[in-house]
């Protein structure tokens, strides 16, 4: 029901003004984050207007019109965290749909940095590799992909996809990581099947608290103080009437709608209706706000030797498809794009759901 400032921004941690202060500052009259993409995309992220200079390595500081927010549940791509911002330039507003999909104005940005621990468990062995963009001008969503030098003080466009290999240590001992940078056809395959292009920012996803420096919001509350979507004067957006996704990253919900909101990130993009898996009549629909037998995961696969094996075998995980295809080491495994690594949470997620289940509806 529906009744800013400083951020500084320690490389996928966010500020505000302060345990006193508002959550969100309101937003500036001006756009200075990419305000017109009409006569090219800037070679470099220096030259976007999206983040303050020097950039430094370890700390992006975000102009004043980007808006940091997270997700209950985060797309899996090769262990890299993600800090993510959208700018609605001012005073237009976010209309959020009868299925609670946002649909953002002309002029609109939003923004993930993707970064790496290159040593796991420290910190200060964080780096941002790609940040991507999706700019909404002419009607339409406009994609690019940018790749940070080695000394994580720039990034530079990429005119098409790329692949580049890093070298991540754990407990001392190196391994090869195959990270893939998309084309701007590689992003339409996900994001053109999805509502207006957007997967990621939607009520369900976006309605949790958040740490503004010292300031804990609903972040649904946060943005609607600074006048972010498109409601009545006597409205406001009550996050407990909204829906909520689980957080399986925080243990936050019951085993089944852990599962359900890792696959609605990770699968549903491609797995709806219209969607890219859609073509091969899979008639499986992994959208969160479906009950479990209207997903079609309690059926039959119908995909090549897979043909006639349960997605869910309650009781067996390893006797059960859609796990079989989520442990592949090879072109076929799930999801298909945008990861080179197998996500041992997600596996062991799905595994001790399956193993739980005594019958699927």
């Amino acid at each position: 029901m529906r009744t800013g400032g400083c951020l500084a921004v320690l490389l996928l941690m966010s500020c505000g003004e302060g345990p006193s202060g508002p959550a969100l500052e309101p937003r500036p009259d001006v756009q200075t984050c990419l305000p017109d993409i009409s006569g090219g995309w800037p070679e470099r992220i220096s030259d976007t207007g999206c983040f303050a200079d020097p950039i430094d390595p370890k700390v992006l500081e975000p102009g004043l019109d980007l808006i940091p927010y997270e997700v209950n549940s985060a797309l899996w791509t090769d262990g890299a965290f993600k800090p993510r911002y959208l700018v609605v330039p001012s005073p237009k507003t976010i209309t959020i749909r009868e299925d609670d999909s946002w649909a953002f104005p002309e002029g609109s940005v939003l923004i993930k940095v993707f970064g790496l621990e290159f040593e796991v468990g420290d910190p200060e062995s964080r780096r941002a590799v790609e940040t991507r963009f999706m700019v909404r001008q002419e009607g339409r969503w406009h994609y690019a992909t940018y790749r940070w030098n080695d000394e994580g003080t720039d990034a530079e466009r990429l005119e098409g996809g790329a692949v580049a290999t890093y070298t991540i240590y754990e407990d001392g001992e190196p391994r090869e990581l195959e990270y893939g940078f998309p084309s701007e056809s590689e992003c339409t395959t996900c994001h053109g099947m999805a509502i207006d292009d957007v997967l990621g920012p939607k009520t369900a996803q976006i309605n949790r608290e958040r740490d503004y420096d010292g300031v804990i919001a609903n972040q649904l509350s946060a943005m609607g103080e600074i006048d972010l979507f498109a409601l009545d004067p006597d409205e406001a957006l009550d996050p407990e009437s909204e829906p909520r996704m689980a957080n399986p990253q925080q243990d936050e919900g019951s085993l089944e709608e852990q599962v359900r909101a890792y696959l609605d990130a990770n699968c549903s993009h491609c797995h709806r209706p219209s969607g890219y898996a859609d073509t091969a009549d899979h008639g499986l629909d992994l959208r969160y706000e479906l009950s479990l037998e209207e997903t079609g995961l309690c059926d039959s696969m119908r995909y090549w030797s897979w043909s006639g094996v349960p997605r869910i075998a309650p009781g067996n995980p390893d006797g059960s498809g859609v796990l079989q295809r989520f442990v592949l080491d090879d072109a076929l495994r799930m999801p298909s794009t945008g990861t080179s690594t197998i996500d041992r949470f997600g596996e062991s997620l799905l595994r001790d759901w399956i193993a739980g289940l005594d019958a699927c509806p």
